[in-house]
This record gives C-alpha cells, sequence and structure tokens, in this order.
C-alpha cells in the first residue's frame, strides 16, 4: 500500500471485518469505495500543493511623471502621490485619456455625452458668421445635420473646437477627429457631387463649418484658405442658383445686401488705420510679379470705397496652379497680401460696426494675429520693412477689446 494513502474511519472497519465471519458483503463494497474515494482524495490534495507560477504585480500606466523617470512603482494618488510626497517633489501626471480620443467614430448616430456637449456649443455660441445674418439657415442646417454625417461630424468638430478656445475644457483631440472625419467624407461627397438641394446645402454648410473651425486653429491658415476656395467653387460651379438653397443671401448682391444692413449709418470719422493699411498695401506693389497677384492687389486696393465688399470672394477667382502660389509660405508677396486681408477686416468691422454687436468667437482675433506674427517673422530680413504695419496693428489689436470682424469666417 502507497504511503500517501490515508484511512479513513470507513477503511478501518472495513479492515476488522475481515476477521468478523458475521460482516456482510454490502460493508465490504462500502467500505472499498471509501477506500477509493480517500486515494483520489490525497491526490489531488497534493496536486493541489504544487507551487503556482508567480503571478506579476500590476504594472503602472498612468503613474506621475517623476516615478516613470526614477522607474518606481507609482500609487497615482492625487494630486501627489506618496513617492512623490516623501521626497518633497513636484507631482504631475500624463493627460488621462478620454473614450472618445481613443479612435475615430465615423459614426455620429453613436453620440457620447461630450457631443451633446459640443451641439449645444454649435447652436448656442457657435454658429460661423457666414453668410451674413443666415441664423435662420443656420438653424435648419443643425436640425437637418442628423442626416447627413459629414455635416454632423463638421458641427461637432466646430462645437469642440469653439469650447477648447472659449472655456477651461480641452477638446482638442475631439475635435480634431471630428474634423478629420468630415473632411474626408465632404471629399467622398464631392467625387460624386449630388444634384439635390438639400445635399448641396448639407455640403456647403459643413464646408463653412470647417472653416470657421481652422480659424480657431494655430496653424489652420492653409486648410482656411483651401477650404474657402473650394466652397466658393461649389457656390460657383456646382450649385449656381442659391435662391432655392438655406443660404438665399450668398450671392454677391445677397451679400451686400445683408452688409448695408448691419453697417451703421454714423461711421466712426476716425480713418487712420485704414488710411495706414492703404499706405502698407501700396508698398507691396513693386513685390508683386503674377498677374493673379495684381488681381488681389487690386480686389484689396478696392475695400476702402467699397467697404461692403468681402474679400472673402478674391481667393475662388484663381486657377489651381495661382491659388497654389497663392498661399506657399515662400511667396513672400502673397503671404503678405493674405495677412494684409485678414487684419483690413478688423479695421473696416471697427469703423462700421455698432459697438454693442455680439461676438461669437473673441480668440479667433488672437488667432488671426499669431498668423500675422508668423508670416512677419519668418519672412526673410529684407522683407522686414513690408510688415511694419503688420506688427503695430496686431500690437494695438492685441491691447485692444474689440474682436468685432465683418467678412471674413
Amino acid at each position: 500500500m502507497s504511503p500517501d494513502t490515508h484511512f479513513s474511519p470507513s477503511s478501518s472497519s472495513s479492515s476488522s471485518s475481515s476477521s468478523n465471519a458475521s460482516a456482510s458483503p454490502e460493508r465490504s463494497d462500502t467500505a472499498a469505495r471509501s477506500s477509493d474515494t480517500s486515494v483520489a482524495t490525497t491526490s489531488s490534495s497534493r496536486s493541489s500543493r504544487q507551487p503556482l507560477s508567480r503571478r506579476g504585480h500590476f504594472k503602472s500606466r498612468m503613474g506621475c511623471f517623476n516615478c516613470k523617470r526614477r522607474r518606481v512603482k507609482c500609487n497615482e494618488l492625487r494630486p501627489q502621490c506618496s513617492p512623490c510626497r516623501r521626497l518633497a517633489l513636484d507631482c504631475s501626471y500624463p493627460p488621462t485619456p478620454t473614450p472618445a480620443a481613443s479612435a475615430i467614430r465615423s459614426n455620429p448616430s453613436m453620440l457620447s455625452m461630450e457631443d451633446l456637449r459640443f451641439y449645444h456649443q454649435f447652436i448656442t455660441a457657435a454658429i460661423p458668421p457666414l453668410p451674413i445674418q443666415a441664423d435662420k439657415g443656420w438653424m435648419d442646417c443643425a436640425a437637418m445635420s442628423h442626416e447627413y454625417d459629414f455635416l454632423a461630424h463638421a458641427v461637432l468638430g466646430l462645437g469642440a473646437s469653439h469650447l477648447t478656445s472659449h472655456t477651461n475644457a480641452d477638446f482638442t483631440s475631439q475635435a480634431l477627429q471630428h474634423r478629420l472625419v468630415a473632411i474626408k467624407q465632404v471629399n467622398e461627397q464631392l467625387s460624386n457631387p449630388p444634384s439635390d438641394q438639400q445635399t448641396l446645402d448639407a455640403i456647403l454648410a459643413a464646408l463653412f463649418c470647417l472653416i470657421t473651425q481652422a480659424s480657431l486653429i494655430d496653424d489652420g491658415l492653409a486648410d482656411y484658405l483651401t477650404i474657402i476656395r473650394g466652397g466658393h467653387l461649389i457656390v460657383l460651379v456646382i450649385i449656381g442658383d442659391m435662391s432655392k438653397s438655406v443660404f438665399p443671401g450668398f450671392t454677391p448682391d445677397g451679400h451686400n445686401h445683408s452688409s448695408a444692413e448691419v453697417v451703421r449709418e454714423d461711421q466712426r470719422d476716425d480713418m487712420t488705420d485704414m488710411n495706414e493699411f492703404e499706405l502698407s498695401l501700396r508698398m507691396l506693389e513693386p513685390l508683386l510679379r503674377a498677374p493673379y497677384e495684381h488681381k488681389y492687389y487690386g480686389a484689396l486696393s478696392q475695400l476702402h470705397p467699397a467697404m461692403q465688399r468681402s474679400s472673402l470672394q478674391v481667393p475662388a477667382t484663381f486657377s489651381n496652379e495661382e491659388f497654389l502660389e497663392l498661399i506657399n509660405p515662400e511667396n513672400f508677396g502673397s503671404r503678405l497680401l493674405l495677412i494684409h486681408m485678414f487684419l483690413v477686416d478688423y479695421v473696416i468691422a471697427a469703423i462700421c460696426l455698432s459697438p454693442d454687436m455680439p461676438i461669437k468667437s473673441p480668440r479667433r482675433k488672437h488667432v488671426i494675429i499669431k498668423w500675422a506674427r508668423n508670416a512677419t517673422s519668418s519672412i526673410p530680413q529684407e522683407y522686414k520693412r513690408y510688415t511694419t504695419w503688420i506688427d503695430s496693428y496686431c500690437d494695438k489689436l492685441e491691447q485692444s477689446n474689440d474682436c468685432r470682424h465683418l467678412y471674413t469666417p
């Protein structure tokens, strides 16, 4: 018998019953079964006592920077973990990832609570300023955004960027995700342009949202200009007749009419900034070489005598090659023309608009100033004398609380 075998009280009875002639066969069978059970239990017990493989410790993924640098385990207590408290170190953590940042959601029907906040921000504070006086059209677009994924993503992306720019919250990742999906889906729509008016309106509205969002992004200048041109080409080539659109006023005549309604009759008499703009613009003329540059220069020169005309219309008249050269950052003459366009919009608004006109995106002014300063700081030294007005007006605009603009989204 194996030494590991354990005898139960039943097996002891079986042993003593072998000398007892009166023991019944049933008792013998019971003892045998009990012995088998005891052996199995013993084997199982021995197996359970075998050493277990060592279980690895939980690895902290969200530990503070100091613990990661020192390669020690962080207990992730906030605002200061125990190791940092013991060593009197400044404890800081990497940003906590959000579920919305984990993957790009191309289906807006799967909304998060954050998306509802973005949508609310859009309809209450972030509606694009163009077309002028088109709030009803924008409410119609917001109402039909559930029918068009690309429009929904454009609306949510703009809402997220507006929240990031004007509150302490940071939804940069979510705004970028919605923007990328919207651009991708708009391009898919334009590869086979629709013919029904509602879908065309949805595409145009998505482009307006993407343009306005670009004006809240520090490095969004190239995107801004490219999408503006795309929007105008859609109006001119694909839509044509805007009379049945939710934006019927987005025509040259409609634009001038809407502008006249918001421009105050008692315009400011001080034209110093406008006069200085014109002097600065004239200084640029010797830098211009290509016909499209002179065309753009001519349009900007007419802004003073016709302040109701929007410089936004100008880039759509260029060919693809001309437009790419216009926005080329190495083309310094064109780049300075573009910066003059953005800044003169604030000059015109200060002259023409009422001081109590509501401002939807105060942060936009600081992005435009950043675009201007980036342009002037990156040009060669021999061009610096052409940036005098740009630099001085940016200083003035930065110190002012006036954020009104009129013609550019």
